[in-house]
């Protein structure tokens, strides 16, 4: 009896040891590299690693190892075009890149359940900030980028900044003529298109319309001509709210923490107000965007890759992203959040996505847009650009963009 009760146990010991062997065959080992901004992994409790622990503990069948690399999301198609077989299994992009990712094939197309997600999760803007000029979707979005206004609480109230002429009558407002990303709003109120309606369309070029583009110039030159107003450059409107010297000016989300400790409760935020154009009050429209996660077509972990960028831009990773840094969400099942929901930045970065602006183009003939747009608005702060000469300078400056930058 004693030699079978051994036998049993010997053998209940094998099976046991099978078992275990059979658990532990059924874990993969493998390595996903990831890119992102320092801001998200600066130290060991950062939102990257938070977020990389909780989809360990949700993948018990991965045995994962991290490599973390920094990358900023404006700085992502540059690093995957060098050499995408080597870039980051997954990594975070800005949606203005997806035309440089495309070209390069550095960027996985969605599919199943993962292009569900995006469908589900996000408004029609941000779904199509990350859908190509072929209809397939590229990343999943987990940021809105823009900009909107900022203003003083003690000189104007919400119904003031609904207009920038009673703005301009009631304080000093500065704003970033100079810069390409801004000037456009004062085109695209007018009926402005660059690359098509729906901004991808290379062929299209950049229409403003020979009418209403000198009309829209005519408001920019009504604007700076002003008293009331200052161009912001290297800052200036940022510390003159802070300071006092500036009732208002136009920025992002990044600027908020260093204003709400100068201003307190007097600082205020919203979408863009209207400007008069030809008589009639129109809105000005920002560029909008989204900040993505994107995911490498030569990952040699595809499914592990899909599965942790999808965590990554899931709701609970974007709630998690905002309570640790601050970084506005696009969920839409986030909008209703009471947190979200009383955070002036997350309403006016809401509203502006939603009702003052056009999608940015993801077209590599973007690129064509900056330096031209630029040096406009140099020359208009400079005098150079005025009323008798706005339609040849405007003319010029299209050309310029529409005959490739040159």
């Amino acid at each position: 009896m004693k030699k079978i009760i051994a036998l049993l146990l010997a053998v209940a010991m094998v099976m046991g040891l099978g078992v275990m062997t059979a658990a532990a065959d059924d874990v993969t080992e493998l390595t996903l590299k990831v890119w992102a901004p320092q801001e998200d992994q600066a130290n060991a409790d950062s939102w990257l690693q938070q977020m990389e622990a909780k989809f360990e503990e949700a993948h018990p069948e991965y045995k994962i190892t991290w490599i973390n690399e920094v990358c900023g999301e404006d700085k992502a198609k540059d690093e995957v075009s060098k050499d995408p077989a080597a870039a980051a299994d997954v990594y975070m992009f800005a949606n203005d890149q997806l035309g440089d990712l495309l070209a390069c094939q550095g960027i996985a197309r969605l599919g199943g359940s993962y292009l569900e997600q995006v469908q589900n999760d996000n408004g029609a803007a941000m779904i199509d900030s990350v859908t190509g000029t072929d209809g397939n979707v590229y990343g999943f979005p987990m940021a809105a980028n823009t900009w909107f206004c900022y203003y003083n609480k003690d000189v104007y109230t919400e119904e003031d900044v609904k207009s920038l002429e009673t703005m301009l009558e009631k304080g000093v407002v500065a704003f970033p003529t100079m810069n390409s990303w801004y000037l456009g709003a004062f085109f695209f109120a007018n009926g402005a298109t660059v690359f098509g309606p729906s901004g991808n369309d290379a062929a299209a070029g950049v229409v403003f319309g020979e009418d209403n583009g000198v009309a829209s110039l005519n408001a920019v030159l009504d604007m700076v001509s002003n008293p009331n107003y200052r161009t912001d450059d290297a800052g200036l409107g940022k510390s003159g709210l802070m300071s006092g010297e500036v009732a208002a000016y136009f920025s992002g989300s990044w600027d908020y923490d260093n204003l709400k400790e100068a201003l307190g409760d007097k600082l205020g935020a919203c979408q863009l107000p209207t400007v008069m154009i030809n008589g009639e009050a129109k809105s000005l429209k920002s560029f909008a965007g989204s900040k993505a996660v994107g995911v490498n077509p030569n990952s040699k972990n595809m499914k592990a890759s899909m599965q942790f960028a999808a965590f990554l831009a899931s709701a609970e990773g974007q709630l998690l992203r905002y309570q640790v840094r601050s970084a506005i969400p696009v969920a839409t099942s986030l909008a209703e959040d009471p947190t979200i929901a009383s955070d002036i930045v997350a309403v006016a970065i809401l509203d502006t996505i939603a009702n003052t602006s056009i999608l940015q183009p993801t077209l590599p003939e973007m690129g064509n847009w900056w330096t031209p747009i630029e040096t406009l608005g140099r020359n208009i702060v400079s005098g150079e650009v005025t009323a008798a000469n706005g339609a040849d300078s405007l003319a010029k400056t299209l050309d310029v963009i529409n005959n490739g930058g040159l």
